[in-house]
């Protein structure tokens, strides 16, 4: 009985450190894109959001799905961090020269070397479940991000947004150097673990596209001022998906160590639907007085806000699934939520616009969370020994 007391009080107390850091940094690094909107207009926000759309994409690629291996392996105690960070870093040195010879851009190829290190060092802090050294590391991160990103902006523009972001990246060096120095290479455990590992990359990609891949399309369609109120929705579903985002976090290493999470999922799923009704009846009030600039964004981001749903059911699935390594279940959803934003972005952008836009991303994620949920579904009838509800 003592025993379950200090489980539940261990829970509480880590769930609370999560909390209180992805809403403060989530908080800082949402009301600098917001005000990032307002500063530069709804065409250069649809220029920056194009860039990092590429630099999401080929950060993904750098990383070959080692983001989830880590926090997996790392909580159930595999020695497996630094062979996954020496090569993540060559793959990221790479990523980053080609980029610039494409683009000539040093922010693009300088942000993508911070954001792998970034990740991978914050996704073996959640392996550990070291809950207050995240926090720190992470609101630190948001803090470095909107000073340098600001500071640079005023002196070399729009490229300083990206140099800026790089910059934060920095003190997450030092974990890789820890790493190094505690944990020898060892490549035949990579190549044991290489199946779950590639679907992960598989996984990861199909994901990034799906989050990124409207706004390629979008821009040389329709052109930079619509990616701009593209964007500014994708900014209000950041703030919409801070605690659904917060539990997965959490939810993954407890499931990788067979914890139930079942009550918790459940209460994440409502609370979703309760930002998604706020969201739809204030923004058509709102918006205007912040941003009259952005007319697109009226009709965009209320029907938008309903993906986060079907996008918080589908997380919650998906976090027993990868604690479980089977992530060819979570690869499948993601490809039918690609191709259906892909599709629906052509045929229902074409015939309703920026209605058809936003209910084409709304369509995405609610495809992949059916195929999930019926997945579940399967198993339990199955009684199989993954019981994902």
């Amino acid at each position: 009985m003592e025993e379950n007391k200090n489980k539940k009080n261990s829970r509480i107390k880590n769930i609370s450190t999560l909390t209180f850091a992805s809403i403060t940094g989530s908080a800082i690094s949402g009301i600098f894109w917001l005000y990032l909107a307002d500063l530069l207009g709804a065409e250069n926000y649809g220029e920056i959001g194009y860039l990092l759309a590429i630099a999401a994409i080929s950060s993904t690629i750098a990383m070959w799905g080692s983001e989830k291996a880590i926090i997996v392996y790392t909580a159930k105690g595999i020695p497996i961090q630094s062979t996954i960070y020496f090569i993540s870093i060559f793959t990221s040195i790479t990523t980053a020269v080609i980029l610039y010879l494409m683009f000539q851009s040093i922010g693009l190829s300088v942000y993508v070397l911070g954001y792998v290190i970034y990740n991978l060092a914050i996704s073996e802090l959640l392996g550990w479940k070291f809950y207050k050294t995240y926090s720190i590391f992470f609101i630190l991160q948001k803090v470095l991000f909107v000073t340098f990103s600001v500071g640079l902006f005023f002196v070399i523009g729009l490229e300083g947004i990206l140099v800026g972001i790089a910059i934060s990246f920095i003190p997450f060096v030092y974990r890789v150097i820890v790493n190094f120095r505690n944990i020898s290479l060892n490549f035949s455990l990579l190549k044991q673990k290489r199946n779950f590992i590639t679907n992960n990359f598989l996984v990861d990609i199909t994901k990034k596209l799906t989050g990124r891949i409207d706004i390629l399309i979008i821009g040389p369609l329709y052109g930079f001022t619509l990616v701009g109120n593209y964007f500014l929705g994708f900014q209000i579903l950041a703030l919409l998906s801070i605690i659904p985002g917060i539990i997965f976090k959490y939810t993954l290493p407890e499931d990788s160590t067979n914890i139930s999470t079942t009550k918790l999922k459940f209460f994440t799923v409502i609370v979703s639907v309760i930002l998604v009704i706020i969201t739809i009846t204030t923004a058509p009030t709102l918006l205007p007085i912040i941003y009259p600039e952005y007319v697109e964004s009226l009709e965009l981001i209320p029907i938008m806000s309903l993906a986060v749903i079907p996008t918080t059911v589908s997380n919650m699935i998906i976090s027993k699934l990868l604690g479980n390594e089977q992530s060819k279940y979570v690869l499948i959803g993601w490809i039918f939520s690609l191709s259906t934003l892909v599709l629906g972005i052509l045929i229902l952008g074409e015939i309703w616009g920026v209605v058809g836009l936003a209910s084409a991303y709304v369509l995405a994620n609610s495809f992949q969370a059916i195929y999930l949920v019926l997945i579940n579904n399967h198993w339990n009838k199955k009684k199989s020994k993954f019981n994902f509800t």
